[in-house]
């Protein structure tokens, strides 16, 4: 905190030039007021000036003593060993504490744990915190043992932490350096509204050395009277907060104007306050082709490097070189979507359409060799060349791979390694994606900096070291024109004059912030001591500049906050007493709300054209039957959702091979062969029927299942069939006719290719047509029902076979526990548990279907109507029960809440 008896000079008023120098609490402020320095040399008329000297102590100083050791005011031996960066020091911490716990390290955050004890050693020696041996508690006494582990190692190799570094220095000025000119006669302070020790250290020394020190104004030359402007929550404060920039810069036109917005919490309301900006100053931004355009607004502390696209997709690409017996198909999917890397233009469908194949082939995670093989085999349809020579040199890499080198090495390796995977891509970057780049590569060449702290380590240790890296550094891109609104948090929003400021979140808790102590020393010794974070009288002090500040940045300034977060109620702050308060009515884009809604029928597609193919059998008259929409999306459109990889084997897998083994088993025989076979020659015909289901799904499988997998899936395919078998046995005499029987139907004009998967002959001669179903469902309810949802043993028994009688249609329930036949039969008997139509009036009404062939004529009739539906371009979203869509695939397409709206509205 500054003295305020100090002087106070309008920043305006100070020359440029080397004198005076001015001295900021941030970097943000110390750039903004050469931005505002120069904007007023500008408005005074001046075509040349120099530029203000403003800077952070921190910066100053280093430039000051770097002089001075090439004037030969310091001796090069006072600098011997050598001085730690931040990342550097974070490192030495992390070693102390991975020593003293050895493996139980790996237990908790080490990287959290690691700052607050640099903070604590920070503080400790900042603010001369004695902790009395009374206070030694277990958590105490292990942070001083990483504490003197880390001193000891900084000793040992000459370094000097960041404290350490600073402190030097002002003892250097203290001791006279600078005397040769390098100090400046006056030093103007802006921003210093925290007690920090090192800071009045300097300010101690620079007044003995006899430098005038002076207050900086860096305000608007008047104190505005901020108005309150209370929102029902969060989202509705972004949504006033950008109706505001958006009135305000409709207002100024072409005339030059800044506006500022700091919130309270940034990192959780950026997004819904960048799409609030978006939707109110880029509501026609849709599009590749905007990209490139620069936004009216930009947060001024950047995003974390590692958030940019090809900067992800880079560190995906390394962790997977890392990591390559464990890659998981959710990530090693994205990478084969995400452009940066290979030929993602000239392969970009053929990596989309692998992707898709890999989902049936892979389970959730896999090696890189297993990808790379699968690929190769769906490469035969999908060729992508370079996409495969790449994950060929992936892989190559990863074996070759040294164990263990230094940082640098492994920087050069990663970097080669990218360059060797086509990244950052084909397409000319823009211009915020190359600066990306470019940071990328600094930081691969920057783990130098690492070398002498961690010595030899692993690629995952030192890909861990860059992705926190990337995580840590925050990332600007370069733009040609400055933003006419600047975002930032609430220390950000300390920056030079704007025409208008908008202060985000100023609720009860959030402002002023609660108190922080450290959790490693005692909070009561750090409360005495002084340190800010931890007294809640400090931390108010504090916000009370900040208002003021505030109050003089603007001609115009509004404070918000929100009335409820969810169910919770909320308050404004304390501090916010006194001001006047609106209500907040702003809507993110009046001109589009205010515009009258056009409705456009779309209940009917486009006719069935005579050229048009269309493919889906009797899931086309199912999903039309339940939805005409659903069948238009994903029958005719072609919209589906992509399969889900899963470990082992699937819901379809295990229902094809039951098919199989079933199949196979019928092969020429009928209940006679069944019952001819003994328990023993029965269970060995299953297992030779299981064998064969199993062999032919692994010569289309990518590999073999494991043994054990194997084993348990034969198992359980072996007790399904003999539980089924047994229900077989108690029929009437029959003999399999067909089996996955191939039709191509004609409905109305409509071809609906269907599969069979068994036909009897009865004892007889009429058929008994049946459905393998290995899940617990009975879908024969909707066979009364004026839309039939479950179609395909209907569509068999009234239209694929004219020429002969069909006696029974039922499903057949392969279960352990309760397999079952479910389904309808002409007379008593013929398969077992199947009742006749008459012994299920309840079901079939005896007005619609008073006998057998009026049921089978009336099944006829209903699944025409549907095919002509479907011909007709019958598309509407229009459906019985909605639980009928739970399988829909296409479900988001149909807008059901939208549709809802309108039977709501009456339309």
């Amino acid at each position: 905190m500054i003295r305020p008896d100090l002087p106070v000079l309008p920043l305006a008023d100070l020359p440029g030039g080397p004198e005076p120098v001015v001295l900021c609490a941030t970097a943000r402020l110390a750039l903004d007021l050469r931005r505002a320095h120069g904007d007023a040399q500008v408005a005074r008329g001046a075509v040349t000036w120099r530029a203000l000297q403003s800077s952070t102590p921190a910066l100053w100083l280093d430039a000051l003593v770097s002089r001075a050791l090439l004037r030969g005011e310091i001796p090069p031996d006072a600098v011997a060993g050598g001085f730690l960066g931040h990342v550097q020091e974070r490192n030495l911490w992390e070693l102390a504490i991975a020593r003293d716990a050895g493996a139980a390290a790996e237990l908790f955050d080490r990287e959290g744990m690691a700052l607050a004890a640099m903070e604590a050693a920070s503080l400790q020696r900042a603010w001369r915190i004695e902790v009395p041996e009374a206070l030694h508690n277990a958590e105490y006494l292990t942070w001083r043992r990483w504490r003197d582990d880390v001193e000891a190692t900084a000793r040992a190799g000459g370094w000097r932490g960041v404290d350490e570094i600073l402190a030097w220095r002002i003892a250097c000025i203290e001791r006279g350096v600078g005397g040769m000119g390098g100090l400046p006669a006056r030093i103007g302070l802006a921003g210093f509204l925290m007690p920090d020790p090192l800071v009045s250290r300097l300010l101690l020394v620079l007044e003995a050395r006899g430098v005038e020190l002076f207050r900086v104004d860096f305000g608007c030359g008047v104190e505005s009277v901020p108005r309150g402007v209370e929102c029902p929550d969060a989202e509705a404060e972004c949504r006033a907060a950008a109706a505001w920039v958006r009135q305000g810069l409709a207002r100024a036109g072409g005339r030059p104007l800044r506006l500022r917005i700091a919130v309270a919490e940034l990192p959780a309301r950026r997004r819904p306050l960048e799409a609030a900006l978006r939707d109110a100053l880029q509501g026609d931004a849709v599009g590749a082709g905007w990209a490139a355009q620069e936004a009216d607004y930009e947060f001024v502390g950047g995003e974390p490097l590692a958030a940019q696209p090809l900067v992800d997709v880079a560190l995906a690409l390394l962790q997977i070189f890392a990591s390559p017996r464990r890659v998981a198909q959710a990530s090693f999917g994205a990478l084969l979507c995400a452009p940066g890397w290979s030929a993602d233009v000239d392969e970009a469908d053929a990596r989309a359409r692998l992707e898709a194949g890999l989902r049936q082939l892979l389970p959730p995670e896999a090696a890189l060799e297993r990808y790379r093989a699968a690929m190769g085999r769906l490469a035969t349809r999908v060729p992508a060349p370079r996409l495969l020579a790449g994950l060929d040199a992936l892989l190559d890499g990863a074996r070759a791979a040294t164990r263990r080198q230094a940082p640098s090495a492994w920087g050069r390796v990663f970097g080669d390694l990218l360059e060797a995977l086509g990244w950052p891509g084909q397409r000319p970057l823009l211009a915020a994606e190359a600066g990306a780049v470019d940071e990328l590569r600094e930081l691969l060449g920057g783990l130098s900096a690492l070398d002498a702290i961690l010595g030899r380590v692993d690629r995952g240790e030192a890909l861990r070291q860059l992705r926190r890296q990337c995580r840590d550094r925050a990332f600007r891109a370069q733009r040609r024109n400055p933003p006419r609104v600047e975002i930032g948090g609430l220390d950000e929003a300390l920056a030079g004059a704007v025409d208008g400021l908008w202060v985000i979140g100023l609720n009860e808790g959030a402002w002023p912030p609660a108190p922080r102590p450290n959790p490693i020393l005692p909070a009561e010794l750090q409360r005495r001591a002084g340190v800010p974070a931890a007294r809640a009288d400090s931390l108010a002090d504090a916000a009370r500049e900040t208002q003021a500040l505030w109050r003089a940045s603007a001609p115009e300034v509004v404070f918000s906050w929100s009335q409820a977060e969810g169910e919770k109620a909320l308050r404004p702050s304390p501090l916010l007493a006194g001001i006047a308060v609106e209500s907040s009515s702003a809507s993110p884009s009046p001109p589009a709300a205010a515009a009258a809604l056009e409705m456009i029928a779309d209940s009917r597609a486009p006719e069935l054209g005579a050229d048009e193919e269309i493919h889906g059998g009797t899931g086309l008259l199912a999903a039309q039957a339940a939805c005409p929409a659903w069948a238009f999306h994903q029958y005719r459109l072609g919209a589906a959702v992509l399969p889900a990889p899963t470990l082992g084997l699937d819901a379809l897998a295990r229902g094809s091979l039951l098919h199989a083994a079933l199949e196979a088993f019928w092969v020429g025989r009928g209940l006679a062969e069944l019952l001819a076979m003994g328990p023993e020659l029965r269970a060995a015909e299953i297992a030779r029927v299981v064998g064969l289901a199993l062999a032919d799904h692994e010569r289309a499988a990518v590999e073999p299942l494991s043994p054990r997998l194997r084993a348990l899936e034969a198992r359980r395919l072996a007790e399904l069939l003999a539980g089924w078998l047994d229900l077989e046995a108690t029929r009437p005499p029959f003999r399999v006719l067909a089996r996955e029987e191939r039709h191509r139907l004609d409905i109305e004009g409509l071809p609906v290719s269907v599969v069979v998967d068994r036909v009897d002959e009865l004892g007889d001669g009429r058929l008994a047509i049946i459905d393998y179903k290995s899940g617990r469902g009975d879908r024969s309810a909707s066979w009364n029902a004026e839309r039939i949802l479950e179609p395909q043993l209907p569509i068999y028994a009234a239209l694929a076979f004219p020429d002969r009688e069909v006696a029974a249609v039922a499903l057949a329930r392969v279960t352990r526990e309760e397999p079952a036949f479910l389904g309808v039969a002409a007379d008593e008997g013929l398969l077992p548990g199947v009742k006749a139509l008459d012994g299920q009036r309840r079901r079939y009404d005896a007005e619609q279907f008073p006998d057998w062939a009026a049921l089978r004529a009336l099944w006829a009739e209903r699944l025409r109507e549907v095919a002509r539906e479907v011909k007709e371009g019958t598309a509407a979203v229009v459906f019985r029960n909605e639980a009928d869509l739970k399988y829909c695939e296409v479900k988001p397409l149909l807008r059901l809440s939208e549709r809802r709206q309108q039977w709501e509205d009456g339309r």
